[in-house]
């Protein structure tokens, strides 16, 4: 089904509808960012990732939509999120993203930080990577330590 939206001055002419991430609405199409490139189409994108981050094309798609409006921070940061969910696998595609988009992470200070990591990946913990429109970094400060009880070490009562 496509919607025609009708001119009220001229109605024997056909527009365009308007995109719909501009009106809200909970679209699930991933052909919306090569119509329409406007930072409301970037907002939905996020939100698709933050629904199911495995989604690669998704994350490609967010980080062309971002490069094509001339945003770096927000390029840098969906940058950041195809490596969170890459972590250790994707070499090939973390490399061609980190020489595509070098300019872009160098500008938030991450482009050798980056780079130096390029083999293991990166942790979504690492509060470095934490950038304004990250969707899947959870920064932690400090280091991380799990700690569980155990009952057999515990001190003895007699």
């Amino acid at each position: 089904m496509k919607p025609f939206v009708t001119d009220p001055a001229r109605p024997d002419r056909i527009r365009r509808p308007a995109p719909p991430a501009v009106f809200g609405l909970p679209v699930r199409t991933l052909a919306i960012a090569s119509r329409w490139r406007s930072p409301a189409t970037g907002a939905l994108l996020a939100g698709e990732i933050g629904r199911s981050p495995g989604n690669l094309h998704l994350h490609v798609q967010r980080i062309s939509l971002w490069h094509k409006l001339d945003a770096a921070a927000a390029t840098a940061a969906a940058v950041v999120d195809l490596w969170i969910v890459l972590g250790s696998r994707g070499l090939d595609l973390r490399t061609r993203m980190l020489r595509n988009h070098y300019t872009e992470l160098e500008s938030c200070e991450l482009g050798l930080y980056l780079a130096a990591r390029l083999t293991d990946g990166i942790d979504r913990h690492d509060p470095r990577i934490a950038l304004p429109g990250a969707v899947l970094a959870r920064p932690v400060e400090g280091a991380r330590i799990f700690l569980h009880h155990d009952v057999k070490s515990g001190p003895s009562l007699s």
